[in-house]
């Protein structure tokens, strides 16, 4: 029997809740019979793009037929990238064909703002705007909005988030507040992966990889029934080796995955998708557990962690008129971690409606409504002991959101709210206002003020953690334990950004932020004996600024380069006198980053790329700075097949990215690699 809260002070009322093991194998069951059965700143594929070999190939649009493609997160319709009043950036399909990267989280190292590092051979730490680490929990990230979000540790688990990078169709990355939109938890950025149409990937597509560290093989098929109903099926296998560590590394890393979408236009006002996939592999670590036992009081330990999940999503589009529509989504998502430290099972189910339609006056309304229910189910460890073991939970929200436009379209308003009620907080608002001013065509600039939060995680309100000692600082195992009495973490940030297309050859992107941060999670000492013990508590605040920068140039027609740039700063205070465990947030970050990309096309169907890319020292962490280059080489002997050759991190032997994670896993060095690929659509 799963227990409900009722409220802050830790009092359960006992409900019926349908096996999890029956659940499991019903609604997976149906995801296997339905697949057996059935950069730069303004490069984006509209929805129904084609394969990257096609006519349609972006490198053939100019950048100012590129900003005007569309987008969809900013305010969850779709609008000329040019015309967001917000700091966003997309990566295309053709983006991540060239620049050579085989997973999602190097795919975003593309963003400027966003901080990316690779912790080992399988784990990422991926965050806008500062604090980030492996479990970054003020960043949102979604596969065709499918919440990724991990209830426990609040973040995003990188090493069981994948897909065939050949049917991502753009991944739109919105640095700043989404919670008027997408909720608690978008509280510094959104990360909105979006595949591609089944009517797009018609026919087979076979994918083979294979290099010093890793090989990565995929196959897809895609049909349709009459013209209406559009299909395909897709299965992927990879298996990464180890990086580096002058002490040996166990973080290889073995997966396999499979899935499907459809696509049907029923009539022309409406349309239903449904896509799933299943997921089964082993991740390879190097942990260091806490013990009671003189005179290390640890151990380590090499381990494979198994992990399992699946997930189905369904969704129904109603167009009313060219000014209104509907829509409503729901999603089911399983997923088991077993390791040492913690063993988890999470269900997840969630309902979403949308409705747009006009306002006299040029306005544009746009409402909606949520509800997410999620159980889980721990099993209780010496290092992870969560209370009680199993607990459901009940997320409700609304929004609304009027954008009003002025001045013959020069001049858009847009105000909004989000109202939700968690089980952990209560009810939280989270309102916005932005301005968009676009004088003429070639100029743009935007403002917006916005308030953000991030409710407290399972861990943080009821877990308990034994964490190993970390000399100097620790030099015995210390507890964390869970506060029942945590408040929601909140930000209100300000923004201006500035787009400029001075000549159909250049386009210059610059935002600068301030954010003010309060009520931040911290610790504070509560015991000493017989462990020392330490609680989370809300008693730190914040401040960060910077700056974020990107340009496209059409240098020849044939040769393009891509840059970013970003300066961070961030100011941490903690409440005076607190005693708690030592913080890294202020040197956690870069405070500078910087990239060039250069995509040449040769004659004979040659294609020469490359990516340099510079990230600032973290000092707290021991981590120097470093610079890193990219080669690629690609050539298509025929249409429907290329053949590619990859060199990346040439610049060094090995480096490392991120130190030790919270759980003390081992860190370990990214490692100079190449791989030669072979893609063959049919």
């Amino acid at each position: 029997m799963s227990k409900s809260r009722l409220n802050k002070k830790g009092q359960y009322a006992r409900g019926v809740v349908l096996s999890r093991v029956s659940w499991t194998k019903v609604i997976l069951g149906w995801v296997m019979l339905l697949s057996i059965g059935s950069s730069s700143i303004f490069p984006c594929i509209a929805l129904g793009a084609t394969e990257s070999n096609s006519s349609n190939d972006l490198t053939q649009l100019s950048l100012e037929e590129l900003m005007d493609l569309e987008v969809t997160s900013v305010s969850k319709k779709k609008q000329k990238l040019s015309g967001a009043a917000a700091a966003i950036f997309v990566i295309t399909q053709e983006d991540i064909r060239r620049s050579g990267v085989t997973s999602i989280p190097e795919a975003l190292r593309m963003v400027p703002g966003l901080q990316v590092a690779r912790l080992d051979s399988n784990k990422w730490a991926v965050s806008a705007r500062g604090f980030n680490s492996r479990f970054s929990n003020k960043m949102l990230v979604l596969i065709d909005g499918r919440n990724l979000y991990n209830s426990f540790f609040a973040g995003t688990i990188w090493e069981a988030e994948d897909t065939i990078l050949e049917d991502i169709e753009r991944i739109e990355v919105i640095r700043g507040p989404g919670g008027t939109l997408w909720g608690v938890n978008a509280v510094n950025g959104v990360i909105n992966i979006i595949t591609k149409n089944a009517k797009d990937t018609h026919g087979g597509l076979i994918s083979t990889l294979g290099g010093t560290e890793e090989a990565i093989g995929g196959v897809r098929y895609g049909g349709g029934f009459g013209q209406d109903l559009h299909y395909r099926l897709f299965a992927k296998a990879l298996n990464r080796d180890t990086y580096f560590n002058q002490s040996g590394a166990h973080d290889d890393w073995r997966m396999l995955r499979g899935g499907f979408r459809t696509d049907w236009d029923i009539d022309h006002q409406n349309t239903f998708m449904a896509e799933g996939a299943i997921y089964d592999g082993n991740v390879g670590q190097r942990v260091t557990l806490p013990t009671l036992v003189a005179p290390s009081f640890s151990r380590a330990v090499d381990e494979d962690i198994k992990m399992t999940g699946g997930h189905i999503l369904m969704q129904w589009a109603h167009k009313v008129s060219q000014d209104s529509d509907l829509a409503l989504k729901f999603f089911y998502d399983y997923s088991q971690r077993e390791e040492t430290a913690i063993k988890t099972t999470i269900d997840t189910f969630d309902f979403d409606f949308q409705h747009r339609f006009a306002l006299p006056f040029d306005q544009d309304f746009v409402w909606g409504l949520g509800y997410r229910y999620w159980m889980d189910e721990y099993r209780t460890t010496f290092t992870v002991s969560p209370s009680p073991q199993e607990e459901t939970f009940h997320l409700f929200n609304g929004f609304i959101q009027d954008e009003i436009s002025l001045l013959a379209d020069t001049v858009k308003i847009t105000l909004g709210s989000k109202l939700s009620r968690n089980d952990y907080t209560g009810f939280e608002v989270q309102p916005s206002g932005r301005v968009l001013w676009q004088p003429v065509s070639e100029h743009t600039w935007w403002l917006a003020a916005s308030r953000a939060v991030r409710v407290p995680s399972r861990a943080a309100d009821n877990g308990a953690v034994v964490l190993p000692p970390n000399p100097p600082a620790l030099t015995v195992p210390v507890r964390i334990r869970g506060n029942q009495r945590l408040g929601p973490e909140s930000l209100v940030a300000l923004e201006v950004g500035y787009r400029l297309a001075p000549i159909p050859e250049a386009t210059f992107d610059v935002t600068a932020f301030y954010n003010l941060y309060d009520n931040l999670l911290g610790t504070k000492r509560v015991a000493v004996t017989p462990l020392p013990t330490f609680q989370f508590v809300n008693n730190k605040e914040a401040r960060t600024h910077g700056v974020e920068v990107a340009a496209n140039v059409q240098v020849f027609e044939s040769w393009q380069i891509r840059g970013a740039y970003t300066y961070l700063n961030i100011d941490v205070e903690t409440e005076a006198g607190a005693l708690g465990l030592p913080d890294v947030d202020e040197q956690g970050n870069p405070h500078h980053q910087a990239s060039i990309r250069s995509l040449v096309s040769l004659p004979f169907n040659v294609e020469l790329d490359s990516w340099v890319r510079y990230v600032d020292a973290l000092p707290s962490q021991s981590i120097p700075s470093y610079w890193e280059l990219d080669l690629r080489v690609g050539w298509k002997p025929w249409k429907d097949v290329e053949i590619s050759l990859v060199g990346q991190n040439l610049l060094d032997k090995h480096h490392p990215e991120m130190a030790s994670s919270f759980l003390q896993t081992q860190a370990t060095e990214v490692q100079r690699s190449m791989y030669g690929k072979i893609t063959w659509n049919f």
